[in-house]
């Protein structure tokens, strides 16, 4: 989503704050994302200039973000001519969404010169552009492309400037409603309201014409066959409504929200997102800083939340396939009773074995009714070598076993430690939750820490951040939310007579209710805390879950045990229908 030219329009009234401002440093923190530092009035703005497909865009931004280790050529180019210049002139081209930013700055001759640099936003079309504007030639693009890629005009450095080919739309101001009706009507009339609008009114977006349907009370897909005067005139009032104020300069900025998810924005209040939240903005620049800093931190936890699955499925998969093999190893290793039997009633029925046999029935005389006995004989060895050969295999299986035992329970370990991380990798809401899960993976060695060459000094960690609540009772309930929580909350948050909670025999948070000194847990705090316990686990959607409750001076970690990995003993048992913080739930 990239704002419309009325927007632009907006955004660019907003910026000539920034005239005579100087530009004191210029990043590009994305391929295709220019950040301007302006000094102006006596303090530093950030002037964000994006041509990113799905998000093109200029305005304002508070928000810091990492520029690459080395800056790339095109932010060479432009702080060789931009900085140290000063801001002259912000100029929109009608109501296109085409921005030219004239600075001002003292060539190699000691004499002033202007430099264009020009922010086209036009979907995957968008680009930022460095112009000469006295002879109209650029100097380079943040994307060039030849004829191969447009037969309308090339983006390279030498080649003169054309601009974007011009979309032959009203402008609102210049309507009325008997001009408004006939341009609507000299569309096909199987084409939408939606899309008349649209293709034919400058400046107005989807969001906005949509806003102005609802308001008018017509369906976006109404056709235009369909459509009298009555509709047109209703739409023309509503498009009026909307953008007279707009024009003149008195937008109300508006984001909407679906819960934490940003879906929207335009200059008015979208009443036609009814039941969703609306945040009013005080400016049109803070409003899109805020809409794209949000679907960015959404992106980024979608796009590291799958990430890490996908390590954690994979690891997961390898340890269930070395779990398999194990048991296998393990069952056979099981049977070295059976081969010293087998070995033995071989050599009290040498008798009975003829050179040459696959396998002989002899008599076996541990069992009552001596029942028959089947051994598998090798046919090149004597009798006497094929009862060595069963010997043989029992010492090895016998003096496997204990080692095949030990690699199962530390297979399973390391299965029950990935099932607890993937749990709180499915129930993190956070980015910084997702980074501790990182963190912790790159710790115990599943996920590979990036090689730059260069010898990096350990950065200071920051505690974990655990959920703090209070209880109906007033009393302190702690959550750890992930294992590198779970440590940190059990071995160093929590006090000896503190409450500790775990769902019993499950991945899960580790849950601490705070005791005041000396006096005892309320019988519904525990329920509380144990219902919490239960919620945040791999059962959260199961019933009757048994949560294990002691105090915390019976918890003790292992040395070198994995991350969360605690054992507990004195403990007793809960059984609770899980729930979240704040909802109440019945105890079973």
């Amino acid at each position: 989503m990239s704002p419309d030219g009325i927007t632009i329009h907006l955004i660019t009234k907003e910026l000539q704050a920034l005239l005579n401002g100087r530009v004191e440093r210029v990043y590009q923190p994305e391929q295709h994302e220019i950040l301007l530092i302006i000094r102006c009035s006596g303090q530093n703005f950030r002037l964000l200039l994006s041509a990113q497909a799905e998000s093109a865009r200029i305005h304002l931004t508070t928000r810091e973000k990492a520029n690459p280790p080395a800056p790339p050529l095109f932010c060479l180019l432009l702080r060789k001519y931009l900085e140290g210049s000063r801001l002259l002139r912000i100029e929109q081209v009608g109501l296109d969404r085409v921005v030219h930013l004239t600075f001002s700055r003292l060539d190699e001759s000691g004499e002033f010169k202007e430099i264009a640099f020009i922010s086209e936003i036009m979907g995957k079309h968008s680009n930022l552009i460095l112009l000469d504007p006295q002879s109209g030639v650029i100097i380079d693009g943040i994307r060039r492309y030849s004829q191969a890629l447009s037969r309308y005009r090339e983006v390279l450095p030498g080649r003169p400037y054309l601009p974007p080919p011009g979309q032959q739309k009203e402008h609102p101001a210049d309507l009325n409603l008997e001009k408004f009706i006939r341009i609507i009507l000299q569309d096909p009339l199987d084409k939408t309201l939606e899309e008349a609008v649209f293709h034919k009114i400058a400046g107005i977006g989807p969001e906005l014409v949509r806003e102005a349907l609802y308001r008018a009370n017509l369906e976006p897909q109404l056709r235009l066959e369909y459509c009298g005067e009555y509709e047109l005139r209703s739409l023309w009032d509503s498009i009026r409504q909307i953008l007279s104020p707009l024009l003149e300069g008195e937008p109300i900025p508006t984001i909407v929200y679906d819960g934490k998810r940003p879906v929207c924005y335009a200059p008015v209040v979208l009443t036609q997102y009814r039941g969703l939240n609306l945040q009013k903005c005080k400016t049109v620049n803070q409003m899109l800083d805020e809409f794209y800093a949000a679907r960015s931190a959404i992106t980024r936890f979608q796009q590291l939340q799958i990430h890490l699955l996908g390590i954690l499925k994979r690891e997961m998969g390898r340890c269930t396939k070395k779990l398999v093999l194990q048991q296998q190893a393990e069952a056979e290793a099981k049977q070295a009773d059976a081969y010293r039997i087998q070995g033995e009633m071989l050599l009290a029925h040498l008798h009975l074995v003829r050179p040459g046999q696959r396998e002989v029935f002899v008599p076996n005389l541990y069992e009552p009714d001596t029942p028959l006995l089947q051994i598998e004989l090798d046919p090149s060895l004597s009798p006497a070598q094929n009862a060595q050969r069963l010997f043989k295999r029992y010492d090895k299986a016998r003096d496997s076993l204990k080692a095949i035992k030990k690699q199962v329970e530390l297979t399973t370990e390391e299965l029950n430690y990935l099932a607890s991380v993937k749990t709180a990798l499915d129930q993190a809401e956070t980015l910084t939750e997702l980074n501790e899960i990182k963190s912790e993976l790159e710790e115990t060695g599943y996920l590979k820490l990036k090689d730059t060459g260069k010898t990096k000094v350990p950065a200071k960690k920051n505690p974990p951040q655990v959920v703090r609540l209070t209880s109906r009772d007033g009393l302190e309930i702690l959550i750890g939310k992930n294992n590198r929580q779970n440590d940190y909350l059990t071995m160093r948050l929590a006090k000896d007579n503190d409450l500790w909670l775990h769902v019993k025999e499950a991945a899960g948070a580790h849950v601490i209710v705070k005791a005041k000194p000396g006096g005892e847990i309320p019988s519904t705090t525990l329920e509380e805390a144990a219902q919490i316990a239960a919620y945040f686990s791999e059962a959260r959607h199961s019933s009757k879950v048994p949560v294990d409750y002691t105090r915390r001076k019976n918890v003790t970690k292992p040395p070198k045990a994995r991350p969360g990995f605690v054992i507990y003993r004195d403990y007793q048992t809960i059984l609770v229908n899980p729930a979240a913080p704040g909802s109440p739930s019945e105890t079973r």
